[in-house]
């Protein structure tokens, strides 16, 4: 079990999951037994480089989203340049 320094609200941080996914996510709070999350993104490999693409392609973009720790395998702070794509993905905004 990765233990986990702590997170702060708006901290943007990557999750790898149980089926091998990882994703992207914004931090809207830190449970005993989930992360509430928003905009969860989910990385892809491409030509460019890394990509990221809306997870739940049908749901709403900004209802938050509970990820359960059970199914989350290690997770950490994203490196500055996903960050500012992860930004620039979910926002429109270039960093």
């Amino acid at each position: 079990m990765l233990i986990s320094k702590g997170y702060s609200v708006n901290d943007v941080i990557c999750f790898k999951l149980m089926n091998g996914e990882e994703i992207v996510a914004k931090l809207v709070e830190e449970k005993t037994d989930s992360f509430v999350v928003v905009r969860p993104c989910t990385v892809l490999p491409s030509q460019q480089g890394l990509g990221l693409i809306q997870t739940l392609i049908s749901g709403e973009v900004n209802t938050n989203i509970s990820l359960s720790k059970m199914h989350v395998i290690m997770h950490s702070p994203v490196i500055r340049d996903i960050e500012k794509h992860y930004i620039k993905t979910t926002t429109g905004l270039q960093l």
